[in-house]
């Protein structure tokens, strides 16, 4: 199974929601009720079963429960060991320290601080986090527990 992230604002997000409700509403997950062009997107080219209404409600309510993106990095004598996180998520890791590095392992790139300002850093990439939302909850609600026991 995939997953997809996109970042939608308020409005955008309203109408999704509203999008689907309708979908749902002119009974769009029976398949006997939706054109052939609807039934294309609603199947992904035929790749997959579309949603019923159980399935439109059960994405209505994942979308609006809000959960933030999470993800824990590990760390290990100032380099990165390990990142996971409760969503498919791609990241990058900008090395500051480049003074021992060679030419051909060091970037410039543009400086997340000051615009227009660039500054190098070793050569990386992108990675895709470990997926697992469990974990990262079990993670966070122990920290929240530990930090509130403290205040």
């Amino acid at each position: 199974m995939s997953q997809l992230t996109i970042s939608v604002e308020s409005a955008d997000l309203a109408t999704i929601l509203a999008a689907l409700r309708y979908y749902q509403q002119e009974g769009q997950g029976e398949p006997s009720n939706r054109s052939d062009e609807i039934h294309v997107i609603a199947t992904d080219g035929d790749t997959h079963v579309p949603l019923d209404a159980a399935g439109i409600d059960a994405l209505c309510e994942r979308i609006n429960q809000d959960t933030p993106v999470r993800c824990v990095i590990g760390l290990e004598g100032g380099l990165v060991t390990g990142v996971t996180a409760n969503v498919i998520l791609e990241f990058t890791v900008l090395d500051y320290d480049v003074e021992a590095c060679d030419d051909d392992e060091v970037m410039t790139v543009p400086s997340i601080g000051e615009e227009g300002k660039v500054v190098d850093v070793f050569k990386r990439g992108f990675w895709n986090a470990d997926v697992a939302p469990g974990m990262v909850d079990r993670l966070h609600a122990a920290i929240e527990q530990i930090l509130a026991e403290e205040e």
